[in-house]
This record gives C-alpha cells, sequence and structure tokens, in this order.
C-alpha cells in the first residue's frame, strides 16, 4: 500500500491483523466505518496517519477515560481545519491534546508514591529520573512524616484500621498506608479521636498540595516546544523522564516509547519514526522478529531458516504504515469469556471487518459461548446475507489466544471450506434450510416424560449447517433424525432433510468424478447449487408421490423395514418392498414417477442410492402437500 491507497490485506496474518486493529480503533474512537476511512485515507492520508491515529491510539492507551471525550472532540475539530506540515501536526496532537488526555493518569501515578523510598535509587540514594523534581520530592517526604505520625500513634490506630478494614497501618515505624487508603480516611474524618484528625487534616493538605504542584506541572507542558524560550526547553528535557507519558504495552515490550527509560521527548520521537517507517532511525525497526513480538522467530534462533529474516524495508515498499498497523494488531481480537481472545481472519479487508463485527454481536446475544466455531460461521452467514456481497469463504481462519499480553497462542484453527462446499453455502434456499438443528435425541431421559408432553426444548441435536462446514456426512445426521421423530411419533423436519440429503448426494458424486483439469471440473462449483436443487425438486416430486400412492394403500406399516433396509445398505431389499406396493396401487401416473425416480436415483447410483432412498421415506412419514410449511408446522 502506498501513501493515500485504501487499505487491503497482505496476505500475511500477523499485519492484517494489525490493519483490521486499526480500522476497529478508528471506527471505536471516531465512529468511522471501514467504508469512511478508507475515503477518509483517499482524501488526506496525513491527517489520518498524523493526527487522528495518534491521538485515538494514546485515548486508547489511557484507558478511554470518558472525561476526555470533550478533549477528544476539540482535537477532531483542530485536525480537520488543519493546513500544515505533517510532522507540526504531530506535534500539536502530541503536546496539547495528548498531554491533556494524560493529565489525571500521569497525576496519580506520582501521587501513589508514598514513601521516599519509592521514588530514590537504593545503590545512589539518589532520586530515580522519572521523579526528580525537588519540590515533588519535598512534598511526598513531608506527606509521608505526616502518615506515619498518624498511623503509628496508638490512640488513633484501632480506628483507622476499623475504617480501613486493614490488619496494619504502621509497619517498621513507618505508615503502611496507600493512595486509595487515605482517599477512604477523607470521608471518616470525624470518626478519629481530635487529636488524630488534626494528623490526618495536615496529611491530607500536603496532600493537596502536591497534587495542585502536579497538576501546573503537567498544565504547563502543555505547550508547543516551538514556543518555549531556550533556556526553558532545555530544562525541559532535562526532566523528560519526569514528564514521560505513562503508558504500558503487555505485549509489545520493545517499542521504545514504552519503556520506561525513555522520557517524553524521545516517546515523541520514537512514534514519529514509526508512523514515518523511518527504519534507518533504529535497529529494532529494521527487521521484524521477536524484537518486536513473541509471535515471530528471530535471527539468533533460526539461523539456518531463510525465511526467518524478515526485513522491514521491502514490506514497507507496499505497506508504508506497517509499524502502525503492528501497533493495533491487539485491536484485531475479541474477548469471549472461557475461550479467550478471538480474531476471525478471511480473505479479504472487507470480510474479516464485517464478520468481526457480526461476531461481538452475536457473542452479546448468545450466553452459548463453548462453540466459537458454530458463532464464528453463524457471523459469516449473516454477514453474506446483510451484505449482500460473495466472498472467498476457502481461506479463513480462526485465531486463538488464552491470554493475549502473554502472547500464548492457544490455537489457529482452519476454518474455510473447498469452493464446491462455498457455491453451496451461498445459495440462499439451500443456506436458509440447512440453518436449524435438526433434533437427534432427548436432553434428559431422566425426566420421563410422556412422548405426547415433549416439545422442541426437550430436544438435542445437530446444526446441519455445521455438520455441512465441517466436510461431515450429512446422511447419517439425516437417518438419526428421522428415526428419532419416528420413536416419538413426529414428522420429520422435511425441508431441511430433503436439501441435507441432495447435498450429499451431490458430494458423493462429485468425489466419483475423475476428470481433473478438464472443462467440466473448473464449471464444477459454479453448477453445485443448481445440481443441488435439481436433486431436491426430484425428491420433492418423489415424495408427493409416494405419499399420495401410500395414502391410497395405507403403506405405513413398511416404513421400518424400508428404514432396515437403508440401514443395512441392502438396495435389492428397499426396491423390492416398494415394488410389490406399488403393484398394488391404481395411481399409474404417480407409480410411473415412482418406478422412473427408483431407476434412476437407485438401481443406476451405487454412489449415493442411500441419499435418494432415504428422501422417498422422509417424505412417507411426513407429508408432501407442501415442503415448507410440512416443516415449519413442526419447527413452530
Amino acid at each position: 500500500m502506498v501513501e493515500g491507497e485504501e487499505l487491503r490485506f497482505t496476505g500475511n496474518w500477523f499485519i492484517d491483523a494489525g490493519i483490521l486493529g486499526f480500522v476497529n480503533l478508528m471506527e471505536e474512537v471516531y465512529g468511522w466505518n471501514l467504508k469512511e476511512l478508507q475515503r477518509r485515507i483517499r482524501e488526506e492520508p496525513e491527517k489520518v496517519y498524523y493526527g487522528y491515529f495518534p491521538l485515538a491510539y494514546f485515548y486508547k492507551l489511557s484507558g478511554a477515560s470518558g472525561n476526555n471525550n470533550s478533549t477528544i472532540l476539540e482535537a477532531t475539530e483542530f485536525i480537520e481545519d488543519f493546513n500544515g506540515d505533517k510532522s507540526q501536526l504531530l506535534d500539536t496532537v502530541w503536546w496539547i491534546f495528548i498531554t491533556r488526555i494524560f493529565e489525571d493518569k500521569w497525576i496519580n501515578g506520582k501521587l501513589k508514591k508514598m514513601h521516599k523510598t519509592e521514588i530514590t535509587d537504593r545503590k545512589t540514594g539518589k532520586p530515580k529520573p522519572a521523579f526528580n523534581d525537588e519540590k515533588y520530592i519535598k512534598y511526598v517526604e513531608e506527606r509521608e512524616a505526616l502518615l506515619t505520625e498518624l498511623s503509628c500513634d496508638e490512640e488513633c490506630q484501632d480506628t483507622i484500621k476499623a475504617i480501613l478494614k486493614k490488619k496494619e497501618i504502621c509497619k517498621e515505624n513507618r505508615h503502611n498506608l496507600e493512595l486509595e487508603h487515605l482517599e477512604q480516611l477523607v470521608q471518616h474524618v470525624d470518626q478519629l479521636p481530635e487529636k488524630c484528625q488534626e494528623k490526618l487534616r495536615k496529611a491530607l493538605e500536603v496532600n493537596e498540595e502536591l497534587k495542585e504542584h502536579l497538576k501546573s506541572q503537567w498544565v504547563s507542558l502543555q505547550e508547543m516546544p516551538s514556543k518555549r524560550a531556550d533556556d526553558e526547553l532545555t530544562s525541559l528535557k532535562n526532566k523528560s523522564r519526569y514528564f514521560r507519558i505513562p503508558v504500558d504495552s503487555g505485549f509489545y515490550k520493545n517499542f521504545m516509547f514504552f519503556n520506561n527509560s525513555k522520557g517524553i521527548f524521545e516517546q515523541l520521537e520514537d512514534f514519529k519514526n514509526l508512523i514515518d517507517g523511518n527504519v534507518e532511525y533504529s535497529e529494532y525497526l529494521r527487521k521484524i522478529d521477536k524484537t518486536l513480538s513473541k509471535f515471530l522467530p528471530s535471527d539468533t534462533e533460526f539461523p539456518n531458516v531463510y525465511y526467518t529474516s524478515l526485513r522491514v524495508e521491502p514490506l514497507l515498499r507496499y505497506t508504508s504504515r506497517i509499524f502502525i498497523y503492528l501497533l493495533n494488531f491487539l485491536s484485531a481480537f475479541t474477548f469471549v469469556k472461557g475461550v479467550g481472545q478471538v480474531f476471525f481472519y478471511g480473505s479479504t479487508l472487507e470480510f474479516s471487518y464485517h464478520v468481526n463485527k457480526r461476531l461481538k454481536v452475536l457473542l452479546l446475544q448468545t450466553s452459548e459461548k463453548s462453540s466459537i466455531f458454530r458463532i464464528t460461521w453463524q457471523a459469516v452467514i449473516d454477514t453474506l446475507i446483510e451484505e449482500k456481497a460473495q466472498w472467498s469463504l476457502e481461506n479463513m481462519y480462526l485465531v486463538q489466544f488464552s491470554r493475549i499480553n502473554q502472547q500464548n497462542l492457544v490455537n489457529v484453527e482452519y476454518i474455510g471450506i473447498p469452493k464446491l462446499h462455498a457455491s453451496i453455502i451461498l445459495d440462499d434456499d439451500i443456506r436458509e434450510a440447512l440453518n436449524i438443528k435438526l433434533p437427534t435425541h432427548i436432553k434428559d431421559t431422566s425426566k420421563n416424560k410422556p412422548k405426547e408432553k415433549l416439545t422442541l426444548n426437550d430436544f438435542e441435536g445437530e446444526w446441519v449447517l455445521e455438520t455441512f462446514l465441517r466436510n461431515r456426512p450429512l446422511f447419517p445426521l439425516v437417518i438419526r433424525h428421522v428415526s428419532f421423530y419416528l420413536s416419538l411419533g413426529k414428522l420429520p423436519y422435511l425441508t431441511t432433510s430433503l436439501y441435507a440429503l441432495a447435498i450429499d448426494a451431490k458430494l458423493k458424486a462429485s468425489s466419483a468424478e475423475t476428470s481433473v483439469f478438464g472443462p467440466a471440473f473448473f464449471k464444477r462449483p459454479k453448477r453445485a447449487a443448481l445440481e443441488v436443487k435439481e436433486y431436491y425438486r426430484d425428491m420433492v416430486q418423489a415424495t408427493w408421490a409416494i405419499k399420495e400412492i401410500f395414502g391410497n394403500i395405507n403403506g405405513k406399516n413398511l416404513v421400518y423395514p424400508l428404514l432396515s433396509a437403508i440401514r443395512r445398505h441392502n438396495r435389492n431389499a428397499f426396491v423390492n418392498i416398494l415394488l410389490k406396493v406399488l403393484l398394488q396401487s391404481k395411481i399409474k401416473d404417480k407409480v410411473t414417477m415412482i418406478n422412473n425416480y427408483l431407476f434412476r436415483r437407485i438401481l443406476s447410483n451405487d454412489k449415493s442410492w442411500e441419499d435418494f432412498a432415504l428422501a422417498l421415506v422422509v417424505g412417507l412419514v411426513g407429508g408432501g402437500e407442501d415442503v415448507s410449511s410440512g416443516q415449519s408446522v413442526v419447527e413452530d
């Protein structure tokens, strides 16, 4: 991808996850869908990458506090109206808006240091660079002394312990309190003995003064360096570590702006070079390996594997913002309770974007999250229906982690299906027919409910679509369903059963084709759905005919012998049973139709005769006047 070119997948799942994560981030913060983001990248790429992205990324890192919404709105308006250099845009967003977003987090980080030892280097005894401010150190020392005097006073201890529900508040002649304890005590000052109240008030006053000092420091930071005097700028740079933006990533530890040893100026420099894709800036940006992610190999671990040294320079020619996408890797994933972090990876960005969005909605709506395969495929199907588009269903993966911050890869499951299957599933009628469960057994037999009182909620079954998508035969599922419903005196699901049998027959026929790379081979996927429907229509007509014939001669008692013949794979027995009945019928046109069906679909069909035979049984016991309504009556 070159500057201003629309986003698209690269074929590398790791980078592509980052691209989708980038899209998700921009939609989460600004409400832009993929189409709107693509438009903005085409028309104003520098504003997107140097203005909107840094703001959104650090906003998300800050915890996305609601208090920062006004800052986001103000910054968005500024970026929208900005006319100038991209570096100037990034500098302004950084110093004016990103610093404002982190004000509370930075102040609280400093306030939480309750002892001087926490901000002092043990070896040198000097203040750590992140806390090297004389006034700040003085306030921390003063507050510590006052809190120690309060906590270690025996007259105050019992009441404070009761308020805080804490066993020990003074340890080795030092207070053992955290900032949140101090905030709790504010609400209960009057409960303390009078002298303890005075000590607490003094400590609270110092804490408030410290807070105001930190706030004034941070607010003064929110000014463009270019507008500062030289000596002022030098002084500020000397305190770069003190003013570090408090960001961390359990995932990317080695990007320098996450490194605690880097100050606010160094963080900005590193971040700018990441956006620029400037691999000359640092060695760690020149190759993509474990210096960036534990998922990736390194040259030292695999020196004899030529493809492990993945250099960035060639990738930048096609993916100029590669580091931006890598930073957004985490945003591609959805957390599923009991499963982990999940990311659907499809053939295109657009397809993956829509499926992952739908997946999130389905996860919110369902309480059953154990079958992530089923939920994901439901998202795929819903996307196909809603977007009225056709995407390749071959190259699809479900990437799963247990704890993503520790980069523990649990599973990468291939969930794609062959073109032949895809062409079938893309047909609306077929997909709708398969997108249900066929009941096959009773959930809880211990209840001993009478057959006539059993409802659909009492049954367990298999999602037909999942069986198909997992490339399993459908015939066994249908025969289990038919047998189960017959045992209950219920009518089987006709439409679903017949479509399932038609598909099963088609796949068996396709597996028997030996012509490879001929014209017929390449036309197979295109004609698959049409042939399934042709099989289905043939089955429907046969069920109508057999129902009328058997209704006329009362042949219901032949159902179990016919099923038995199918189970034993005894084609001759099945045909002979039917022929004996047909000889008794006076409905000659229907008999002719069934005879023709028997010859074409059963006697002359070694591969899938059982499918066509079972279709006759389904029709015999389940009606045939209107297949669709026959099913809907049962399902409702």
